[in-house]
């Protein structure tokens, strides 16, 4: 069957190691042509694709697709519309392999949509010549608001594929402050830290565990003559540099953990092996390594499972966002050229605002709720 590998720092294309680009390779250890040509240039050359992280999502995709064709003995440049098909219901009616728990609909979308595109790619190069991932058109509903003269036009297309299927769209539901006190409860120093910088500035999971000690402050707060400190991250989501303001007795907070529990164990790391080299990270496990992205969610999941709180990392930033929302919305008032909506977006680096618009939703649809998270979490923001 078809297996999923991700490339290190041995592969350098132009001289330059790039770590995480997915490929396939077969049975017998052969490159799987047409989907590595696709994943290679969706990682070294479509300009717009430049997590490492949403590489590994299409090559999840890919591979899952590629795992089905092989199943089911199907040619990938010869299946129909029915296997697409076939392998969107088994995504539907049957649990992931992986975690044993069902495809959220999100996800079975996503990965039809990219191996939609897979085809699409190869289509436009003529490798072939139809796709089992048909498109439909939509047509969107009729306003019956005048429209002016050169869009006058009453009935706009909406082209999607044919195998997608509905979604309920979910608001982000910000925690309580008893929720998150059970919760914290549970955690160690470290893990607590952790938490604490995607409730109090919003980091994604990828932004904790990316997070440096050279974006930290040499010095505690109590010798800084500043309000607040920028915190610039390199390890975002789109590699997008983005600047966050904890507060000030966080970095207090994190930096005695550096001084403390972190430098017992790259301590222990080095008396295991005189090799070893500290590594620029702020968050490691007790032998010294640098946390993963996965051991961050895994562990605040598995925190809030025994606080019988059913909730997930990402919970703790749309608490955020909330919540800085909210705050923005009312300091607006005071400065009226403030817009609450782009200030947020920059804050939790959104690259489009769209994304950051359900957060309004949000807070007119759980006010008080947001209210109490303001005043009990964030007093400052009042």
């Amino acid at each position: 069957m078809a297996e999923l590998l991700f490339s290190t720092s041995a592969f350098a294309p132009q001289d330059r190691p790039i770590i995480g680009v997915p490929m396939l390779i077969d049975a017998q250890m052969r490159l799987i042509e047409p989907a590595c040509a696709w994943l290679l240039h969706i990682a070294l050359v479509r300009g717009r694709t430049r997590s490492s992280q949403t590489w590994r999502t299409y090559g999840e995709a890919l591979h899952d697709w590629w795992q089905t064709l092989e199943a089911n003995h199907w040619v990938w440049d010869q299946v129909t519309s029915d296997a697409a098909a076939a392998w969107r219901n088994r995504m539907l009616f049957e649990p992931s392999s992986v975690t044993g728990r069902p495809y959220a609909r999100s996800t079975i979308n996503l990965r039809l949509r990219t191996v939609a595109q897979f085809y699409r790619w190869h289509i436009a190069r003529g490798q072939i010549d139809r796709s089992p991932f048909l498109l439909t058109e939509l047509a969107a509903p009729v306003s019956n608001r005048p429209t002016p003269a050169p869009f006058s036009h009453r009935r706009q297309a909406h082209v999607t594929l044919e195998l997608v299927v509905g979604q309920k769209s979910t608001l982000p539901q910000p925690l309580m402050s008893h929720e998150i006190q059970r919760v914290f409860a549970q955690l160690g120093v470290r893990d607590r830290l952790m938490a604490e910088w995607a409730i109090l500035a919003g980091l994604r999971r990828m932004e904790v565990a990316g997070l440096t000690l050279r974006a930290l402050p040499r010095a505690p707060s109590s010798s800084m003559e500043v309000p607040m400190v920028p915190i610039r991250l390199t390890n975002t989501k789109g590699d997008r540099l983005r600047v966050v303001y904890p507060p000030l007795a966080l970095i207090d907070r994190t930096l005695a953990y550096t001084r403390e529990e972190r430098l017992v164990a790259t301590r222990r790391a080095r008396t295991r092996d005189a090799a070893y080299r500290d590594p620029d990270r702020v968050f490691l496990s007790a032998r010294g390594t640098p946390i993963s992205v996965q051991r961050v969610g895994a562990t605040f999941k598995n925190a809030a499972q025994r606080a019988g709180v059913d909730v997930s990392f990402h919970t703790l930033r749309h608490t955020f966002a909330a919540a800085m929302l909210r705050a923005l919305q009312r300091q607006s008032a005071r400065h009226p050229d403030m817009n609450p909506l782009l200030t947020l977006q920059v804050m939790l680096g959104h690259a489009n605002i769209t994304t950051t618009q359900i957060y309004l939703r949000a807070v007119a649809a759980d006010l008080d709720l947001v209210e109490a998270a303001v005043a009990d979490l964030y007093p400052a923001l009042q």
